[in-house]
């Protein structure tokens, strides 16, 4: 699965270009590979600025980047605007207002749809993920639509990098098909054991 939220947040940094400080002369200003970000450990994203005059790199907490409604851009812009002093007044007008969104549930739907490998030929947009919250716990349930079958997750689990998403999904599928089969020849042995006794 990667890094979903550097990913998004490394094309929102992007697309929110120039920031304060830089040199609009520049070609590394507005490069495609400006931005690098990547996590250095379960609660922290490095941000690293190659166009910038800072010469250290930024720490962002990563629950800010799980948040769909945070503004990296303008987050990223105002720590900027404070090593260049430049007046709180001034910072409005800076502002990008481009939203994280959701890369996770994003990314596991951009995977799971590419694949083909599913029994049942495949549709567009076959899968959808979205966001819920149960108490303090951030979910994610995943429809498969072409088989009416409901997969959940939690967010931390969906941040592992490593993660096969599509291999993940298949294997549960398949759990899924072997309990429900074994429920049905259950029943269909239930129901012949009663039939032969009325007889």
């Amino acid at each position: 699965i990667g890094d979903p939220l550097a990913r998004r947040a490394e094309e929102i940094l992007r697309q929110s270009a120039p920031y304060p400080g830089d040199d609009l002369t520049s070609e590394e200003t507005f490069a495609k590979d400006r931005f690098l970000i990547y996590r250095i450990s379960a609660v922290r994203h490095i941000i690293m600025d190659h166009g910038t005059h800072l010469k250290e790199e930024l720490e962002i907490p990563s629950f800010l980047l799980r948040n769909p409604a945070f503004f990296v851009g303008d987050w990223y812009a105002n720590r900027l605007a404070e090593d260049c002093e430049v007046p709180k007044s001034m910072r409005r007008c800076m502002q990008r207002r481009k939203p994280m969104g959701d890369p996770i549930a994003d990314r596991v739907e951009e995977i799971l749809n590419r694949e083909t490998r599913f029994p049942g030929e495949p549709i567009e947009d076959r899968f959808i993920c979205h966001r819920t919250a149960y108490g303090d716990d951030i979910i994610y349930e995943i429809l498969d639509q072409e088989l009416n079958y409901v997969l959940r997750a939690e967010d931390h689990f969906l941040c592992n990098e490593k993660l096969n998403v599509a291999h993940w999904y298949a294997k549960h599928l398949l759990k899924g098909y072997k309990r429900l089969n074994t429920l049905m020849l259950s029943k269909e042995l239930e129901w012949e054991n009663h039939h032969l006794r009325s007889l």
